[in-house]
């Protein structure tokens, strides 16, 4: 009797490996853009909030705003977004991450909050979006009061 593996049986060991393999590739991928998508929302929502605080509060007595692009966000103090400026915060996304859509009213790219109402005349939609999988969106609402809406 012959012990050891025939060449039909290796190749099955091979093919099985192999399956295994790409699933658990493909469910990291998958996981890994789901991480980094919710990662950017929270930090677009994080980004907005302090605006609004730091304006309520009259933070140096100013109003504060925030400006969107495809691949980060920057608060920036007073009403009109200007670059380079020091006391701008900026966060970016994951390279896997963009802003896919701003529709903010009176269109544009910046919003500002006004002070002691931490209301904003600049209120509407953002949507993120995972750059592989278009599908994988999530959007952020501001309602004019300044107040998120998450989806």
């Amino acid at each position: 009797m012959n012990k050891g593996f025939t060449l039909i049986e290796f190749i099955i060991a091979i093919s099985i490996v192999l399956v295994l393999a790409t699933l658990a590739i493909i469910s990291f991928s998958s996981f890994r853009n789901n991480q980094a998508l919710s990662n950017s929302f929270s930090g677009v929502i994080s980004i907005i909030n302090e605006a609004k605080i730091d304006t309520i509060s009259s933070k140096d007595g100013s109003s504060y705003g925030v400006h969107f692009e495809a691949d980060r966000v920057v608060l920036f103090k007073g009403v009109t977004f200007s670059e380079p400026n020091p006391d701008n915060k900026e966060f970016e996304f994951s390279p896997l991450v963009e802003i896919s859509l701003i529709t903010l009213n009176g269109g544009g790219s910046d919003m500002a909050f006004k002070r002691l109402t931490g209301k904003t005349d600049q209120y509407g939609s953002l949507i993120l979006r995972v750059k592989s999988d278009i599908s994988k969106t999530k959007t952020i609402n501001i309602t004019p009061s300044g107040s998120i809406n998450q989806n």
